[in-house]
């Protein structure tokens, strides 16, 4: 007998119930009983007879099974609709005793592989996955827009020393393009890659705002790469000497070269370079930043561009990373984070001159009582770092801080197997200054504890393998993670320490992290140790960014929005349509996880034609974001086109191979 619980908030739940039907059939013919209870009498379907073990809450709806479920489980189990599956936490009641928390974005066959923690929180610095659905719909992208290459210079900038010793090759960078909505005379909007294979921006070719303006305005949508990602390598082996043509001005200067000079293959009777038609560039985040610089230094050659979350400010010590995570996620879970995240600096600081609590505490959480502090406190920001992959949409939206949320509030005990370092914790939270026995303090305290547990193993491994790339201490892999965190290293910084956090607030990760220490890899990897010249990146205005026909467009919760013109303190300014300047407020009612956003370039990503022919729709204010671009794009192509008129000189732009670009 194998009894299944899935228990969460089931956004839209009317419309995949006859999804569930129709997956379940295979396990309802073998006795499976099943069943869809909800607390407020909303919805009921299936069979009753809820098992024990399958508890109700007063938030969540709940699915559930029970049965003797035959043959392969993976295959059965991994029938459940992806919205079940992405929303709901798992319990599979069995002699296996397995619990696997928020499936999040991976198929439930594969999460059967994993601890609770591998699936519910991703790796620092990871990137969001996508949903088995994404993936399809990733395969059929790439079948139908094929990847091409252009050649540009691998150093744009001869007079400049930084990249010296200079180089006259070229490389291949790879781009893809839509042109089914194309008309003569239609621009040509750019979706930036930034830091990422740009596979990964495929999503953004196929829906979204981009489509939504190529369709309009009879256009051209093409994702183009950034130079040390994806396939765009200038080298075959990468090394610390030969990534130093890694740069933001040296990619900027690639895709000015590149709208001066492709010629989009079936396409080679028209015209369709930067010379004489509209180039528009839209990025997120880095890539966010990344436009409006392009814009701004190259404007002969984009005639706009859209910044949505883009951090214009490079910053060394960025400490405010937490901030919006700590005024806009739910008020219990934050308040149980920094009195967990106390606790142990209370132990690792305050009494540091004791080395024994120090020891307890770390073999209290299943780590090994030598392992050095930084190392320690810095596992224990995991369940923080899902909360930038929330997004509207939940077919690529991660549930994961939900879940994490979920767990660490829950007064009940919800790991059994901690009851064994009960004494401990207790005697370690009286020694911080808290209640022991205060019961729903110390079970929120050891459900901390089990979530954390249960990630050590697979921490450590990925860490193994990721220390063991080549035996040549100058050879590096070539990978997002290694070409993104040698420009933090060279020109961005954006370390996340907890010690520069201000003393009247108390903060999310541990004040054992400083700047210095969350900083090592800069010289263990590549051999740097001056600090990151970020004036490199905030000589284009940082905060007070401001350029004709660039927009800023920022979520109000997002972590990085203290790295944007939105920034908390920043000056103040009125939208028009020559600078338009949104901040995204989606409230926490209109969003599937129940937590107010919004977060990380929401106004990017659109809905496919399957979600929006199940009816379902993005949230007014993205609604009116993407309205309000489709409207302000349009007033700048209609300036293209009366200037066009006023003169029939074409722009110069940047000229082919064999001659090199200079900064401007």
């Amino acid at each position: 007998m194998i009894d299944i619980c899935l228990e969460g908030r089931l956004p839209s739940l009317d419309h995949h119930v006859a999804l569930w039907r129709e997956s379940a059939k295979d396990l309802h013919s073998h006795g499976v009983r099943w069943g869809i209870d909800d607390p407020k009498g909303l919805l009921h379907v299936g069979e009753r007879g809820n098992p024990s073990h399958c508890r109700q809450t007063a938030a969540n709806r709940q699915l559930y099974l029970q049965g003797q479920i035959p043959g392969d489980l993976h295959t059965r189990v991994d029938n459940f609709p992806t919205n079940f599956r992405r929303h709901c936490t798992v319990t599979m009641h069995s002699s296996l005793k397995l619990l696997l928390t928020a499936a999040s974005l991976l198929p439930l066959a594969q999460a059967f592989q994993y601890t609770p923690l591998q699936l519910a929180y991703p790796e620092l610095r990871a990137k969001q996955q996508l949903t088995p659905e994404s993936a399809v719909e990733q395969q059929s992208t790439t079948a139908e827009y094929p990847e091409y290459y252009l050649s540009v210079p691998v150093d744009h900038f001869h007079n400049d020393s930084r990249y010296a010793p200079h180089s006259d090759d070229h490389f291949d960078l790879r781009y893809w393009f839509d042109a089914q909505y194309y008309q003569e005379g239609g621009p040509v909007f750019v979706i930036a890659a930034g830091e990422t294979d740009a596979t990964a921006r495929f999503p953004f070719l196929s829906q979204g705002i981009v489509t939504e303006l190529a369709s309009a305005y009879h256009g051209i949508g093409v994702i183009l790469e950034h130079r040390y990602y994806g396939k765009s390598y200038p080298v075959d082996n990468l090394t610390t000497e030969n990534i130093r043509f890694l740069s933001t001005d040296q990619a900027l200067a690639d895709y000015a070269y590149f709208a001066s000079n492709v010629v989009f293959p079936g396409l080679e009777h028209v015209n369709l370079t930067s010379k004489t038609t509209p180039w528009i560039a839209y990025g997120g985040s880095y890539a966010g930043a990344f436009v409006a610089f392009l814009r701004k230094l190259y404007p002969d050659v984009y005639w706009g561009a859209v910044s949505s979350s883009g951090v214009t400010e490079a910053i060394i010590d960025f400490w405010q990373y937490y901030e919006p995570i700590r005024k806009f996620g739910p008020s219990d879970c934050i308040w149980s984070t920094q009195t967990f995240i106390d606790v142990v600096d209370r132990i690792l600081i305050d009494h540091a001159d004791n080395k024994t609590l120090g020891q307890q505490l770390k073999s209290s959480l299943g780590v090994s009582p030598d392992k050095d502090d930084v190392s320690f406190v810095s596992l224990l920001s995991s369940g923080l770092d899902s909360f930038q992959s929330r997004n509207w949409d939940s077919n690529i939206g991660s549930y994961s801080f939900r879940s994490y949320c979920d767990n660490i509030t829950s007064s009940d005990l919800l790991y059994p197997d901690t009851e064994a370092v009960k004494p401990t914790i207790q005697e370690l939270i009286e020694v911080a200054g808290y209640d022991a026995s205060n019961s729903s303090f110390v079970n929120g305290f050891l459900n901390h504890i089990g979530l954390f547990k249960k990630s050590i193993s697979s921490d450590e491994d990925s860490a193994e393998t990721e220390q063991s790339d080549s035996s040549n201490p100058k050879s590096l892999p070539k990978d997002d993670g290694t070409s993104w965190e040698y420009q933090v290293c060279t020109e961005w910084g954006y370390f996340m320490s907890g010690a520069s956090v201000p003393k009247d607030i108390m903060p999310l990760i541990s004040r054992v992290l400083d700047v210095a220490s969350v900083s090592t890899f800069c010289e263990t990897t590549y051999g740097i140790t001056s600090p990151p010249n970020v004036t490199n990146i905030n000589k284009h205005g940082g905060f007070n960014f401001s350029y004709p026909r660039v927009a800023i467009i920022d979520g109000l919760a997002d972590p990085w929005r203290d790295a944007t013109p939105h920034a908390d303190g920043t000056k103040e300014r009125e939208s028009t349509d020559d600078e338009p300047f949104i901040l995204i407020d989606v409230p926490a009612e209109d969003v599937w996880d129940g937590i107010r956003g919004a977060v990380h370039h929401w106004d990017q990503n659109g809905l496919s034609k399957t979600d929006e022919g199940k009816g379902q729709e993005p949230p007014a204010a993205i609604v009116e974001v993407q309205k309000e671009v489709l409207r302000f794009i349009g007033v700048w192509l209609d300036q293209w086109k009366k200037r066009s008129k006023a003169s029939s000189r074409p722009l110069e732009g940047i000229r082919g191979p064999g001659r090199s670009q200079v900064p401007l």
